[in-house]
Order: structure tokens, then C-alpha cells, then sequence
């Protein structure tokens, strides 16, 4: 008869520690096999807004991670607020994981093009972020984030990226949407 105590239980959990997100089948005697399935997601929660402006011909609207708005050459429109992109990467350890881990992200900003509408040019430049040990960002870089050892079923870490929008207009009005995609992975799980 095979024995399957603590010494089984900590190889399949240094198993999982080495593998990440790789499922594993635990066997526990007088119970049924049960998956080991962390998980990992990342949520645009919300996008980056600069706000209803009105220019007679051009300028920038700055919105800093933290909320705060600047603007030069443009009137915000009362009751149409900016706002910082948020963004939130959850990773849920495997089912009977009771183990404290610090994890390490990998977070990628996409290029974003220059949007036009009718006679309205903006671009977006100046990306910053509230991403610990970041503040300025270039699109195609990657950011490294270690959370520290969370023993939480879910630990997930909230981070928010601003930026300037530079805009001209010839004239009449539009409205300039610009996607900020994020690419992130989960790169390290470490006991």
C-alpha cells in the first residue's frame, strides 16, 4: 500500500511551484483526484479618457495615473471627466493551496496609432504609470512586477497608466478613441 502524506503533497506542490500554471492531479486518500488548476487573468478595467475638450486649434490634455488632469491650449468641458486607464492581473492558486507565493508579471504596453476624425488629429505620447519602481513607459516595453508573498486564494495587483493627448483640429468636432492593449503573464511563482 502506497502512503501518501506530506513528503507526496509537497512534491506535487514544488511541482506546481516549478511548472506555474501547469495542471497537476493530487491524489488524497478517502477523497477523489482533484485538479490543480491556478489561473490567470488580466482585465482592462477601465480605459484612458481625457474628458470632453473643446480647442480652437489645437493643444494637450494630461491625465496622471493618480486622476489628476492638466491641459494647455484646451477647455474641458464641465461634467465629462478624464480618467487613467486601470488595469487588474489576478492570479488564483490551485484548489487546496494553502501556500503564501510571491509572484512576478511581465507587463507589455501596446503602440497605439494616431487617431483622426473628420478634422481632428490626436496622437498619445507620455504614458506613465503607478506600477511600483515605473513612471515613465514606451509602448513595446516591458515593466517586471513582483508582488510580494500573498497567501490569499486570489492576489491580484492593480496598477493605472496615463498619458498626454496631443490634439489639432481644423475645425468641428470628434470623438478620438485610442486602445490601450496590455500583454501580461505570470513569469515566476516562487515559494
Amino acid at each position: 500500500m502506497e502512503h501518501f502524506g506530506a513528503p507526496c503533497l509537497t512534491r506535487l506542490r514544488l511541482l506546481l511551484v516549478a511548472c506555474g500554471c501547469t495542471a497537476v492531479l493530487a491524489a488524497v486518500p478517502g477523497h477523489a483526484a482533484t485538479l490543480l488548476t491556478p489561473s490567470f487573468s488580466a482585465t482592462a478595467v477601465e480605459p484612458l479618457q481625457f474628458g470632453t475638450i473643446v480647442t480652437s486649434g489645437g493643444g494637450t490634455v494630461t491625465v496622471a495615473p493618480n486622476g489628476s488632469i492638466s491641459d494647455n491650449g484646451v477647455v474641458p468641458v464641465s461634467g465629462h471627466p478624464g480618467a487613467p486607464a486601470e488595469f487588474m492581473l489576478s492570479y488564483s492558486k490551485a484548489q487546496l493551496d494553502l501556500f503564501a507565493y510571491q509572484l512576478i508579471f511581465q507587463i507589455t504596453l501596446q503602440a497605439t496609432a494616431a487617431e483622426s476624425a473628420g478634422q481632428v488629429q490626436g496622437t498619445l505620447s507620455g504614458l506613465t504609470t503607478d506600477l511600483p519602481g515605473y513612471s515613465a513607459i514606451s509602448p513595446g516595453q516591458t515593466l517586471t512586477y513582483t508582488l510580494p508573498y500573498c497567501a490569499n486564494p486570489t492576489c491580484t495587483v492593480t496598477f493605472h497608466v496615463g498619458g498626454t493627448l496631443n490634439v489639432t483640429s481644423g475645425g468641428g468636432g470628434a470623438v478620438l478613441t485610442f486602445p490601450l492593449a496590455v500583454m501580461a503573464s505570470v513569469t515566476a511563482v516562487l515559494e
